[in-house]
Parts: C-alpha cells; structure tokens; sequence
C-alpha cells in the first residue's frame, strides 16, 4: 500500500485555545446532553462565566499533551426504529444513533478548525470532495453532476453515470491505515500525530435501551459514530480514490461515502465508455479491498443519459462489475434527488409535488387547532423546505405557483403576497443569483468557479467596474441552456446594478428577495 507523499508544512502541535474562543464555541453549541456527561449541557451553558476557565484549562491540556482522556472516548449507543411500525424483533430495522460526551466534542471542535486550517493552508483539500467543507453542500455537488450531463447531451453525447455504494464505510476504517496517511500525506506529526493516536486508540461503545446499558465492548474500526471529527476523517481515508478514478479520465464527485463517476461520447464510441467506466470501477473495487472498505456491487447503480435520439442509437444496457451484472436504470436518486436518463427531472418534480401534498394534508387535519403563525412555520419546515432543497437543478423549466392552504378555486397570488412567499421560478431565480454573487466573492466551490467568468468587454461599451458574467454559447436550450454555466449568468446578468453591487451578503440577499417580489406581484 502506497501513500501520497507530503510536502509543505507539517502541522507537529495544536495551539492552546482562548477562553474567549472556548464560550463562543459553547454559546453555539445545542443544549444536548449525553447520560456520561457530568452535568447536563443545559446547565453548562448557563454557567458559562463560572465554567468556561475550567474547560478551557481541561481542553487545553489533552491539545498540548497530545493525549485524550479515556472518559472522553467512550459512546453511549442507543437503538432506534428507521421508521415507525417497523418490526420490532428485527435488528435490521434499528438504527443505532450513538452520543458523545458534551466535551468531548468540544475537543474535537478545537482540533478540527486547527486541522482544516493546516488543510487549507496546505491546499490538501479533495476538489471533488463537498461533505464537511464551508460553502459546498448537496446542491453544489448536484449542480457539478448535472452540468457535466447536461453539457454531454447538449453536444449530442450519451453519459453513463455509476453511483457507487459502499458497505459500512464509516465503519471499516483501519486505523493503522487512518493513521499512516494522516501522516504520510497529510503532514501529521509530533505531538499532533500523538494527539490523533490517542483518539483513535482504546475507544469504547455501549449500548443503552431505556433504563439498562450493556457492558462496555472496544471500538477497534472505523472513525467514531456521532463524532465531529469522524466525518471529516472518513474523507481523508478515502481522498486518494480521486487519483484512482482521475487515471481513467473519467469525471466524478464525491459527497463523504458517496461517489458519482461519469464519462460520454458520441453514440458510435459508447461501447468504448462502458468498457472504460468498468474498468474505472474494478479499479475503484481494488483500492477499497486494500484500504479495508468493500463496494456493494449490488447496490451500485447506473443510468445512461441524453437525448432521446441519441439513447436510441445504443445497444448497452448494463454495466459488469466483477461477477455482477448492473442493468442501467431509466432513474437513479443521488443525494435525495431523482436523475432520469432524458434529464427532464420529472420524477423528481412529481415525487417532490407528492411529499409536498402529503404535508399539506397533515396539515389541513389539524389546521383548525393552529394558529396562523404556527401554520405559517409548519408550511415552511415541512413544505417550503423540500421545494428549495436543490431547486436551481430546475432552472430552466416553466414553472407553476404553488397553491398552499387554500381551495382550488382561490386565486394564489393574494396568498402568497400576504405570506412574502417567492413563487417557484422566482425562488429558484434566488438560489442561482445567490450563487452569482458568491462568484465574485471567491466562495463558491472551485468546481462551479472554474465554469463560470467575468464578463470583459473587448470596447468600453460598459462600465469596466459592472460585475458581469458571461453567458456562454449553447446548443439546444433543452439542454445547454439548463446548465448551471448558463443559468447562473443569465439570473445574475439580469439584476440592477445596484443589487449586484451590493456591499455585503445580508444586504444582497434583502434587496434580491424585495426585488424579485416586486417582480413576481408586479
């Protein structure tokens, strides 16, 4: 087993942290208690000038020792149903949520911002990794994905998109292996390598189920369940998979233990496609069984996409990966949203459409115990949530207003005016012009930077101070002008001047949500 090797400056020690920083840290925190901690996090959190000082000093001295105390590393598992009316005698049906001392996690916190400021610093940091990373999220990852599918069919290419599902990742991470890169590529060392030996060594798990807890049993894989820094070292573990992937010349995205891997080409080179994105997987397969992780072949799922012409001029319908055959699917869900092969979204926009109107009956069964307010934020918790999340992978499709609490034959508009609710196209104009700004601001994810620039124009036609982007040349506009390269600049390009100028985000966000509400209720 190989591992990257490291240059740049090592990160040997952990600095102390302040007071200051420890009740900022704890301010922030939810009140949520775990039966090992010695007070409930409630009570901490009100005694935070009596308390802090001593926390501090505690949290300090594991931080300089490079050691963490034994209390600290042991988790309280409780069981609980996936969903009620589950079996209860079946084990399979249970999901076990495991809880953490309060200052054990306050620990991981302070390492966690030292560590990712070494990784920064460093540029160590996976580009095509977005979980546990400031300003990347789902739709980020999502709108990266799409784009490469939209731009391949808009250039009248097929895709084949391979998710790839892992067994228990979190679970099987060798620590030795954990620990080599850490070191090795990650430029751990000294006292900070010390610090990260300790933390992972000598962990204990126990289960509780109402009042009775099992004897304490050694956690000797995998990163800690409910930990802060588990996650984060659960991508490093599995970074070097983007190297592997990348030798085969295949575009891919990872979110934590979930990869994408795509590759296109025109109808008459597919075959040659298939055969690369098999051998990219078998690959990826041979990594994992070396690094102690196992890819569920079963569970792996493909989709080719394009347009329907070019679907049809192609004869593979599967992939093989090892002794399993995976038949290509006319719909995948990535990331809690269904992908169709024509990429017309509309599995995804009816099974949205479905679990918004299931809400809103549950809603209605009780309405008349509620009180406006408490209406009012049930819509927007349980409805107006699932319309916004990944929304801007929608734009470019006609939209419809949503009729919310009232009949069928009431007019929408007068609702949603009252309420100061954007309908659909305009909140999805409100996520693309989000995205827009944060262009300027050098805080989008490189992978959606690299993809859009600023507009310069070859004659002082405009003010060279106006932050435009620009819009790029596209095929067809039921694919091209869909992508995220496209939209963003469209919406952006659109906005007054004034708003694009805006001095800060807050004031960016007020002047867009008042201005796309003049525009919607003009």
């Amino acid at each position: 087993m190989s591992f990257a090797a490291f240059s740049g400056t090592p990160l040997t020690r952990f600095s102390p942290v302040s007071e200051k920083f420890v009740f900022e840290l704890i301010s922030k925190c939810a009140p949520k208690s775990c039966t090992l901690d010695p007070i409930p996090t409630s009570l901490m959190k009100t005694c935070l000038d009596f308390l802090v000082p001593v926390v501090t000093r505690i949290l300090n001295l594991s931080l300089q020792s490079g050691s963490v105390p034994a209390q600290f590393k042991e988790a309280v598992i409780t069981p609980l149903l996936k969903k009620p009316g589950l079996d209860t005698e079946c084990l399979k049906n249970y999901r076990p949520i495991s809880n953490l001392p309060f200052l054990t996690k306050l620990l991981e916190k302070c390492v966690l911002a030292q560590l990712q400021e070494h990784l920064l610093s460093n540029d160590l940091l996976d580009v095509h990794q977005s979980a546990y990373k400031k300003n990347h999220s789902t739709e980020t990852a999502l709108l990266y994905v799409t784009d490469k599918l939209l731009t391949s069919a808009d250039n009248k290419e097929v895709s084949v998109l391979a998710l790839l599902d892992l067994s228990a990742a979190f679970d099987t991470i060798d620590h030795d292996v954990l620990l080599k890169r850490l070191q090795f590529t990650f430029g751990i060392a000294d006292k900070a390598f010390q610090w990260f030996v300790s933390y992972l060594s000598e962990r204990f798990q126990r289960v509780q189920i109402g009042q009775k807890e099992s004897s304490p049993v050694p956690l000797k894989h995998g990163v800690p369940q409910g930990s802060v820094l588990g996650p984060v070292l659960f991508t490093l573990y599995t970074q070097d998979l983007s190297d592997v992937i990348s030798r085969h010349g295949c575009e891919h995205h990872k979110y934590a233990d979930d990869t994408q891997i795509e590759d296109s080409a025109p109808p008459s080179d597919f075959p040659k496609v298939v055969k690369n994105t098999e051998r990219c997987i078998e690959s990826v397969k041979d990594w994992m069984i070396d690094n102690k992780l196992k890819l569920n072949d079963s569970k792996t799922e493909v989709m080719l996409s394009g347009s329907r012409h070019a679907l049809n001029q192609i004869d593979c319908t599967s992939l093989t990966i090892g002794d399993t055959q995976i038949v290509s699917q006319t719909a995948v869900k990535d990331l809690g949203v269904y992908l169709d092969s024509a990429l017309t979204m509309q599995k995804h926009i009816s099974f949205v459409c479905k679990c918004a109107f299931f809400e809103l009956r549950k809603i209605s069964s009780v309405r008349s115990f509620l009180t406006l307010q408490a209406t009012i934020q049930l819509v927007s918790s349980l409805i107006l949530s699932r319309l916004d999340y990944c929304n801007s992978l929608l734009a470019g499709f006609p939209t419809e207003e949503l009729v919310l609490q009232k009949s069928k034959k009431d007019h929408v508009t007068p609702l949603l005016t009252t309420l100061h609710w954007l309908p659909m196209k305009y909140r999805i104009e409100y996520k693309l012009a989000l995205l827009g700004y944060r262009c300027f601001e050098k805080s989008l994810p490189p992978y959606l930077s690299h993809s859009l620039s600023i507009y310069e124009p070859s004659r002082s036609l405009r003010s060279s101070s106006e932050k435009l982007l620009r819009i790029p040349k596209t095929r067809t506009k039921t694919f091209g002008e869909r992508t995220f390269r496209y939209q963003i600049p469209t919406v952006w390009n659109s906005l007054p001047s004034s708003i694009r100028d805006s001095s800060s985000l807050s004031s960016f966000k007020t002047q867009l949500k008042t201005y796309l509400f003049r525009k919607a209720f003009a």
